[in-house]
């Protein structure tokens, strides 16, 4: 394997590894969050968000930095760049199977952020039951009537008059 090959392979392997390590710190925010919002604890879910965020955008700039490696290397962006590369440059598929764990983190890491996305909305959802019920409104499903509107605008008074 020549120089340049041995390089790719290195600056790409240094890449991956920090993208797992900064994905596993993720991971570990978004298992904070959820047990924030589970336990309604808001101090800990405005320290899970602002962890979530830090390691996003970490591994944002990690990726940007694997993207024009690869482009660098004569790979250009898309879907099967990252096979290009380590086609080209990992005969011993050291860097294939860090990509691989690293998708598997990734994959995991939406799994639990959608989940987090579901409680929050059906907290929210809540709420605003909760204010209409408040406000007056009848408790009504978010349906259309005949005429095209919905229900929820109907019967409902400001807080202030209820």
């Amino acid at each position: 394997m020549n120089s340049g090959r041995s390089d790719a392979r290195e600056h790409i392997s240094e890449i991956i590894g920090d993208c797992v390590f900064h994905a596993l710190g993720l991971k570990e925010a978004l298992r904070d969050e959820r047990l924030a919002l589970e336990s309604q604890d808001a101090d800990e879910l405005q320290l899970a968000v602002s962890l979530k965020s830090e390691f996003i955008e970490k591994l944002s700039r990690l990726d940007r930095r694997r993207r024009a490696l690869c482009e660098s290397a004569g790979f250009p962006n898309g879907a099967g760049q990252m096979d290009h590369m380590t086609e080209w440059c990992d005969k011993n598929s050291v860097v294939r199977n860090s990509w691989s764990h690293l998708m598997e983190i990734v994959s995991e890491c939406n799994a639990m952020n959608l989940t987090n996305g579901a409680i929050i909305r059906a907290r929210q959802q809540m709420v605003e039951a909760n204010l209409g019920v408040l406000r007056g409104a009848d408790i009504n499903p978010n349906t259309y009537q005949r005429e095209g509107h919905d229900n929820v605008a109907m019967n409902q008074r400001s807080l202030a008059q209820a």
